[in-house]
């Protein structure tokens, strides 16, 4: 029986266990806990849950319910035996004591408070437990494909999968459109699947954010709560000196603890739903597992046991951890996850058995091959190879001779992250180490480079490692790993025809002034940032600096700090584990298959350029003098620089789109590109993000303030207009503004959300495989044409038909305008000036 709350100023001794209040009753009464301890409980859908425990002396039970004016959400019920007061109370009531009684407000907004606090700790549990199981399903129904691949029958092998929403079974679908999502953002799948794979965050890939954290920036209640923790006979003497504070409080902390428990019952909900489609049902996630291994214990699966059991054994005991989890946060196992888990267990522990030799053989072989053996691999003499680079860390720190004091902190700072499980993990303490190693790390890289260079590229193999790679400590790399670096060190770099370079190559190039010097994170040139230093100087141009500040040293100290550091960083990918050290735990495909040569990025180049020939042409001015040209605006295509940084990661850097800011010949000048020599994806799909960005931003800075200007059409105005209005486009149905509006959500800016269609236009598209609606295509036929054959071979199909004869209306009136307007320019035989004659077949159709 709940407390009986309709006399008036009542003092109740309570027992353990019992009902104060009701969920769903209204709320009569302000209470006020004298002593003991209340636990508020809730049902959310199917699933109890304990929210939060209130203990101690001077707290208000339940105050939310009565100043929202609603029933109770929850109920409170005696945890240990405590005294309650209960005072007879209405909603307009509670707010006027409030503010006539200081005390009770104070105790009223400082329980408020309480209950805040304790509620967004369990919302953060549960989103934890959530993303848990949401990395889990992903990366499981992913591993379930490459075991399974004719689970698609439209699908060949390799080929692009296509998202399909009228599969019925709805884990099926997940997995299908999870997939489809992992190759358009240039995921790669193994060979077969492996355990890191399934521990690894594919989030980037998966279209997901696996944090566990919960956005939460309410400022104000923040502000409350720095008033409510000083002294609190200041505080009570402030909400004594205006008592309307206390009102605007309470009334923040409700609205605040609504949005809350709103937020735990959506995340609840969704982790419900979660567990049932990976637990729940014939078509459940686990159960395909089930059939999987029903399939091979029959026969009727050719799945090696060394790589089937693994998996299914990862998945039992991930599935167990899960549910572990979730019964400490709920207090109660899951009630409806049916015999599934059982089921995997049981057949789990038989085929282990069975198999148990063969999966003995397979760990034995591993340990062997992680062991090292003393033969030549490829080549290379491993034995030699070992002693070559035994303690490579202290060959590199005595190479570059950095401070000693410096390298005693980083020695120590080493040590221990290499005796964490995972030094790559996020956690802040790891992260602190790891920022304190690579501030070390950089100053030890730009000392090295600058001695290798002096000494006429002639250094320990190991520091020529780490100027290439980022390697620095063989005990962090597998002995194939690092025969696999040195394999490729001194491979020639092929003669590319695309301005690409290998990292060293471009410090070289920046320390010898062959190019100048690369922005910071900021924008800041090496001129910009020196003319601040030297603010009193009187520096107006680059010819005033001092010769002592604008050495070789100097340009390249800037270039590292300012360019080559901060692409290390990023092309990472995740920030918040990134390391410029490469380790075992970076590489999560083999690393033959992801190492990036100028070979590679000159196909990937030319693979986007077959199909978008325009990518990088841009209008510059034509001068010559002696046949009476004074400025001529022609097209011309200037491919930028791409430079080979020491990195590991899923991420491409369009770091500028132009290299001369200023002055005659910027608008000519190369961007730069960046990519990690290592990337841990499909490089072709990292490639169209970059170079969608470098359109982007070029067309910024070529268009300047006119840039999103629509009376003069370009890339960015009509597609930021299209961002802008597309919910008023009668091109559009009610249905796709929708899908839309939804698809937006995961992009931060307009340039993400062109680089996605950009990509989408290039690889789909150009098939005739229609990705993108009819809007986005107007505006890309008519700014990125494709090359002339995929014009002709997609101008039959109804979506492009109208667009190319558009185009080429266009195209041919500009051609004739030219042609008729160069006439004048033809020397004795007929002929152009070369850049008249590229122009003018540029417009041709």
């Amino acid at each position: 029986m709940p407390l009986d709350t309709s006399k008036n100023n009542q003092k109740i001794p309570v027992n353990p266990g019992e009902v104060l209040f009701i969920g769903g009753k209204a709320s009569t009464s302000m209470n006020i806990l004298h002593e003991g301890s209340v636990r508020v409980e809730t049902i959310l859908g199917d699933t109890s849950i304990v929210l939060y425990s209130l203990e101690g002396a001077n707290l208000t039970p339940g105050i939310f319910a009565l100043l929202e004016g609603t029933p109770y959400p929850y109920t409170i019920r005696a945890k240990t035996s405590c005294v309650v007061s209960t005072y007879v109370m209405n909603q307009t009531n509670a707010k006027k004591t409030l503010t006539s009684k200081v005390s009770v407000g104070v105790m009223a907004v400082r329980t408020l408070l309480k209950e805040i606090g304790e509620l967004y700790k369990r919302v953060l549990s549960i989103k934890g437990l959530a993303s848990k199981f949401e990395q889990t399903m992903d990366n499981l129904g992913a591993v379930y494909y490459i075991l399974n691949p004719s689970i698609f029958s439209d699908v060949a092998p390799g080929a692009l999968i296509t998202r399909d929403e009228n599969i019925i079974d709805p884990v099926m679908k997940l997995i299908r459109n999870n997939l489809a999502g992992f190759q358009e953002h240039g995921g790669m799948l193994p060979d077969k699947p492996t355990i890191n794979f399934l521990e690894e965050d594919h989030g980037e890939f998966f279209e997901r954010n696996y944090s566990e954290a919960v956005e939460w920036n309410d400022a104000e209640f923040h502000f409350i709560r720095k008033i409510l923790s000083v002294n609190p006979k200041i505080s009570q003497a402030l909400f004594e000196a205006d008592p309307t504070l206390l009102q605007s409080a309470a009334e923040s902390y409700v609205k605040t603890y609504r949005e809350l428990f709103e937020l735990l019952s959506k995340e609840t909900n969704e982790l419900s739903e979660m567990m049932n489609t990976m637990f729940v049902g014939e078509n459940a996630l686990i159960e395909k597992f089930n059939l999987t291994l029903d399939l091979f214990n029959t026969g009727y699966s050719t799945i090696p046991s060394t790589v089937l059991l693994p998996v299914t054994e990862w998945a039992l005991k991930k599935s167990k951890s899960l549910l572990d989890e979730y019964k400490q946060i709920f207090g109660s196992p899951y009630a409806t996850i049916g015999n599934s888990i059982d089921k995997l267990e049981t057949k789990q522990t038989e085929l282990t058995a069975k198999y148990g030799h063969e999966l003995s053989a397979q760990k034995n072989k591993e340990e062997t091959a992680s062991q090292g053996s003393e033969t030549i691999h490829a080549g290379i003499d491993t034995k030699a190879l070992k002693m070559e680079l035994l303690n490579s860390a202290s060959q590199i720190l005595n190479y570059s001779q950095v401070d000693p004091e410096s390298v005693k902190e980083f020695s120590t700072l080493m040590v221990k992250l290499k005796s964490f499980k995972n030094p790559l993990d996020p956690e802040p303490d790891n992260r602190k180490i790891r920022r304190t190693i690579a501030k070390t790390y950089w100053e030890v890289y730009k000392k090295s480079f600058s001695k290798w260079l002096q000494s006429g590229k002639q250094a320990p193999k190991a520091v020529e490692l780490m100027l290439r790679y980022g390697y620095f400590d063989e005990s962090l790399l597998d002995e194939g790993h690092i025969v696999e670096l040195v394999g490729r060190l001194y491979q020639g770099g092929g003669n590319p025809s695309a301005p690409i370079h290998y990292g060293t190559d471009w410090l070289e190039k920046i320390y010898s002034r062959e190019v100048p010097t690369s922005v910071d994170e900021l924008g800041q040139t090496f001129f910009e940032k020196l003319k601040m230093d030297l603010k009193d100087s009187g520096i107006k141009s680059e010819k005033d600096i001092p010769p002592d500040y604008d050495t070789g040293e100097a340009r390249l100290g800037s270039e590292i700090s300012s360019m080559y550091e901060p692409n290390v960083r990023l092309t990472s990918g995740n920030i918040a584990s990134h390391f410029p050290i490469l380790t075992k735990y970076h590489i999560t495909i083999p690393l033959e298959k992801c190492f990036v040569s100028k070979e590679d990025v000159e196909k990937a180049l030319q693979y986007i350029l077959s199909v978008d020939y325009t990518a990088f042409n841009r209008e510059v001015i034509y001068r010559n003098e002696e046949i009476g040209i004074k400025s001529e605006f022609v097209q011309r295509s200037i491919i930028p620089d791409f430079i080979l940084v020491p990195s590991i990661g899923p991420k491409i850097m369009m770091w500028q789109d132009l290299s001369i800011f200023r002055g005659a010949g910027s608008k000519e000048s190369r961007g730069r590109i960046c990519i990690p020599h290592f990337v841990t994806g499909d490089l072709k799909t990292f490639m169209l993000e970059a170079i969608a960005a470098f359109r982007w931003e070029l067309c910024k800075n070529t268009l300047g303030p006119d840039w999103n200007n629509v009376g003069i059409p370009s890339i960015t105005a009509d597609y930021t207009d299209y961002v802008q209005f597309f919910k008023k486009s009668k091109d559009l149905s009610p249905e796709l503004k929708e899908k839309i509006s939804s698809e937006f959500k995961r992009f931060r800016t307009d340039r993400d959300k062109f680089a996605y269609d950009y990509s989408m236009w290039i690889r789909y598209e150009a098939e005739g495989v229609q990705r993108v609606n009819r809007v986005v295509r107007s505006i890309f036929y008519r700014h990125i044409p494709f090359h002339k054959n995929i014009r002709e071979k997609v101008s039959s199909q109804p979506a492009y038909s109208e667009l190319h004869n558009r185009f080429k209306n266009v195209r041919t009136r500009q051609h004739k305008e030219f042609e008729n307007k160069y006439k004048k320019y033809m020397d004795a035989s007929g002929n152009l000036p070369k850049e008249l004659y590229e122009n003018l077949t540029f417009y041709e159709v």
